[in-house]
């Protein structure tokens, strides 16, 4: 009976010794379990890190992409803004040129326009004494022209020689109209007769008198019946109501008349 007691106290003895010893043999695998877990969580962290930078990486790829088109884009517009402005600046330089040239042109023909407009004032006084308000007026406004400078030098050229040319057409031409002349120090009103530059004449609204110019004394005489009469058919042939006729126009007074 004191045998079993006394070997019982003994295997319990064993029993916690082997127990101690497998504690202590289990311990070294659950500390390379944690180890290994511990490597695995910061393979993991790793991992997650390596696609964060592949995702910046292509977002970065793809902002250098775009970047490279826009400036190919700006680098073509930039090439073609620098044509464009080398041509305009060619263009200042040719348009210089040419200001320089005009220059040139006007202090010989300002002169020239001068003396033409001096010259045809010259001539119309100097003409027979048809409309003389319109004429003069016409000479006027190429003076006041002249001293405009929002008119440029060729169009004041182009109105010189179109008052040149209406007056050139006066020579060619026969017309009638109505105007006021002075009969013995009374102004009445009178149809005149132009035949070109070669007679005028007039007849007044009444047809009680009549005249001419005289080339010769340079002023008006009194017409005769028979010059009325002549009169009064070419202003009816002028004026389209009677059909074309010989008539007879006075350029100067006749001595024998």
């Amino acid at each position: 009976m004191n045998k079993y007691i006394l070997i019982t106290p003994l295997f319990f003895s064993l029993f916690a010794l082997g127990q101690d010893q497998a504690v202590e043999e289990v311990n070294p695998v659950t500390e390379s379990v944690a180890v290994s877990s511990k490597s695995i969580e910061k393979s993991g962290l790793t991992q997650e890190q390596i696609v964060k930078l592949d995702e910046t990486t292509r977002i970065l790829l793809a902002d250098y992409q775009s970047t490279t088109k826009e400036f190919e884009s700006l680098k073509l517009y930039n090439d073609q803004v620098q044509k464009i402005i080398n041509s305009q600046i060619e263009e200042i330089e040719n348009i210089i040129l040419k200001i320089d040239e005009l220059d040139k042109t006007n202090q010989r023909i300002v002169p020239l326009m001068l003396k033409m407009i001096e010259g045809l004032e010259n001539f119309i006084l100097l003409d027979l004494p048809f409309l003389m308000t319109e004429r003069s007026t016409r000479v006027q406004n190429l003076k006041n022209t002249m001293d405009r400078g929002d008119i440029s030098t060729s169009e004041k050229f182009r109105l010189i020689t179109e008052a040149y040319k209406t007056e050139l057409e006066y020579g060619r031409t026969i017309e009638t109209y109505r105007d006021n002349i002075l009969i013995d120090g009374v102004e009445t009103s009178a149809d005149f007769l132009r035949v070109g530059r070669i007679a005028l004449t007039y007849l007044t609204v009444d047809g009680n008198k009549g005249g001419y110019w005289d080339t010769q004394a340079s002023s008006y005489m009194k017409a005769s019946s028979s010059i009325r009469r002549a009169t009064g058919d070419a202003l009816k042939i002028a004026s389209k109501q009677a059909p074309p006729a010989l008539i007879k126009i006075p350029l100067y007074r006749d001595s024998n008349e």
